[in-house]
C-alpha cells in the first residue's frame, strides 16, 4: 500500500531514519501506521529503556535559540509558541540560522496563512459563479469554435477561470508562505521534528529503539508527508483516512 509518490517518500524517510531497508513486497502490505511501526521494530534492535530523545532535542534547540537569538532560558518551554520567537518578517532567515547552528540541512516547510487560503477560495468561488451567470445571460458568440466554446459556455468559462486564477494565486502567493504548519507550532513540535529528521543529532543508540521512539518518529514522518496531523492514528488507513495517494 505504501506505493506512489507519497508512499515512496515515507518509505525512504523511514529507511534513512532507522538505517534499515524495506522491500517493495513489505511496503505493499502496509495499510496503517501501526503496521509500519511493527515492521520497523522487527528490523531494528529493541530496548525497553526509552531515552527521551525529544527532551534531548529540546535541550539542543533551547541552547541554539539562546545562542543565536538571545532568548532567555526561562522563556523557552516545550509548549512555547514558535511565533513568539520568530517574527514573520525574518522568520525564514532566523529558522535557517537555528537549523544551521544545529547542523541540520533539512528544510522546514512553511505554509500560507489560513486567511489567505480562505480569500483565494472565496475569490475563485464567487468569480466562477459571476462569470457563469453573466455568460448565461449574455453568451459570447464567435466564428472560432474554440473561442466560442470557452467563452460561450458558462461552465467552460467558469472552469477556465478556476484553473487560471488558481494557478496565478499559487505562484503569486509563494512569498507569503511564512506560517508554521499546525504540526510545527511549538518548541515541542520542533523538538520532535528534530528527533525524526536528525536522530544522529540527539545521539539515538545505534540500532536500539523503543516502541515509543519508533512510533514518535513514524508519526512525524507520516504527518510531514501527508499533512494529516488532525487525523493521524496508528490504526488509521493510509489511503482512506490519511490521504495517501
Amino acid at each position: 500500500m505504501l506505493m506512489g509518490l507519497d508512499g515512496v517518500e515515507i518509505v525512504m524517510e523511514v529507511e534513512e531514519t532507522f538505517d534499515i531497508a524495506i522491500e517493495d513486497s513489505e511496503a505493499e502490505k502496509i495499510l496503517m501506521p501501526g503496521q509500519l511501526i511493527e515492521l520497523v521494530l522487527s528490523k531494528v534492535g529493541r530496548t525497553t529503556h526509552a531515552a527521551c530523545l525529544t527532551q534531548r532535542a529540546f535541550h539542543i534547540l533551547r541552547a541554539s535559540l539562546m545562542r543565536q537569538l538571545g532568548i532567555e532560558r526561562n522563556q523557552i518551554r516545550l509548549d512555547s509558541l514558535l511565533d513568539l520567537f520568530f517574527s514573520r518578517a525574518t522568520r525564514k532567515e532566523h529558522v535557517r540560522r537555528i537549523l544551521d547552528d544545529m547542523g541540520l540541512q533539512k528544510e522546514i516547510e512553511f505554509v500560507r496563512p489560513n486567511w489567505l487560503h480562505r480569500l483565494i477560495l472565496a475569490v475563485i468561488f464567487f468569480g466562477a459563479i459571476t462569470i457563469a451567470v453573466l455568460l448565461a445571460w449574455h453568451p459570447i458568440h464567435s466564428p472560432t469554435v474554440f473561442i466560442s466554446f470557452l467563452f460561450g459556455s458558462p461552465i467552460a468559462s467558469a472552469v477556465l477561470f478556476i484553473v487560471f486564477f488558481g494557478w496565478l494565486a499559487f505562484f503569486v502567493t509563494l512569498p507569503m508562505r511564512v506560517e508554521f504548519r499546525p504540526s510545527m507550532k511549538t518548541v515541542g513540535h520542533l523538538s520532535r521534528w528534530i528527533v525524526a529528521h536528525a536522530p544522529d543529532l540527539v545521539k539515538a543508540p545505534p540500532g536500539q529503539w523503543s516502541r515509543e521512539q519508533v512510533s514518535e518518529n513514524i508519526r512525524q514522518i507520516v504527518v510531514d508527508a501527508l499533512g494529516c496531523e488532525k487525523t493521524y492514528r496508528e490504526d488509521a488507513h493510509f489511503v482512506k483516512e490519511l490521504g495517501l495517494s
